[in-house]
């Protein structure tokens, strides 16, 4: 899409444009009232510093709050531009299209296939995911929804006009593995990438070589760690995630001050990421969705 597209996303010309984008990610709640979610965006909106929140989908295997139902009650109430998740997880292809279908009418644009937390990591360890297709296949169904048609080709009355991403894990165990899935999920229109929470650029820059350079934006991903036993808990228990040993022994070396060592090596990735990718995405530290405020750029 060209800039002359009504349908463009705030978030879709801020990448074509090159301009350093920020987002932070937030949960949606776990129950049935949407009101302190406003309340926090509120509180994002008011600080000046926020233009894009992207929402979970059922993070860690919870349920929560539909993240498209969420992101509409937020760009409804505020100016703040969301970039909800999407995961094939619990919802087949015609669940998946109908969602999709819905968000485009409220209003929404961006979108982040992820494959999402398996179901036995979170409430529903009887549950095996549904998982029709993957997040390459989430990405193939927005691109036939955006060319008219629908996942199996039959017309659609209307086409969406999505700006969709996906996840991207230098870390990986599997480094070839992720290689494919990324070409692949390129191939089938993916037009950004959020990396998996990242603590140095030795394998951010391993991967890219490996690529022979980014096809698309890369935002990276930023996790405003508040402990050591929490930094160990990532690297040792998260798969596919690493705290860089350097990293872990600032923190063990921190004790009671571990916040501001946190604060401080997020502050030092958004530092390089600026010089080197297209955005960050800060997850703040649990239960103080405000704090990321903190490791925003400098506006």
């Amino acid at each position: 899409r060209g800039a002359a597209d009504e349908h463009e996303s705030r978030f879709a010309a801020a990448l074509r444009a090159g301009r350093f984008v920020s987002t932070i990610e937030i949960n949606p709640p776990k129950g049935g009232s949407d009101a302190g979610l406003l309340e926090l965006a509120r509180s994002l909106e008011t600080s000046g510093r926020v233009e894009f929140l992207d929402v979970t989908d059922n993070y860690t295997a919870r349920a929560r709050m539909n993240s498209m139902m969420a992101s509409a009650a937020i760009e409804r109430a505020t100016s703040i531009e969301t970039i909800p998740h999407l995961t094939p997880r619990d919802t087949t292809v015609m669940g998946l299209e109908s969602i999709l279908l819905g968000a485009h009418a409220a209003g929404l644009r961006n979108v982040l296939a992820i494959t999402g937390d398996p179901p036995d990591v979170g409430d529903y360890p009887d549950s095996h995911g549904v998982y029709e297709v993957d997040s390459i296949g989430l990405c193939r169904i927005m691109q036939r929804l955006n060319s008219g048609e629908s996942f199996t080709g039959k017309a659609i009355d209307a086409p969406t006009s999505f700006f969709y991403g996906v996840a991207v894990n230098p870390t990986a165990d599997d480094v070839d593995e992720e290689l494919r899935r990324f070409e692949q999920k390129v191939a089938a229109g993916a037009k950004f990438a959020i990396t998996q929470s990242q603590f140095d650029f030795a394998d951010i820059d391993r991967f890219e070589k490996l690529l022979g350079g980014w096809p698309i934006p890369v935002l990276l991903g930023v996790f405003f760690v508040t402990s050591y036993p929490l930094a160990l808990r990532l690297h040792n228990e998260i798969p596919g995630m690493k705290v860089a040993a350097d990293v872990r022994e600032r923190f063990r070396l921190a004790g009671s001050d571990a916040m501001a060592t946190g604060l401080e090596v997020a502050r030092e990735l958004v530092a390089q990421a600026q010089e080197r990718l297209a955005g960050v995405e800060v997850i703040a530290p649990f239960k103080a969705p405000l704090a990321a405020l903190d490791v925003l750029p400098e506006p």
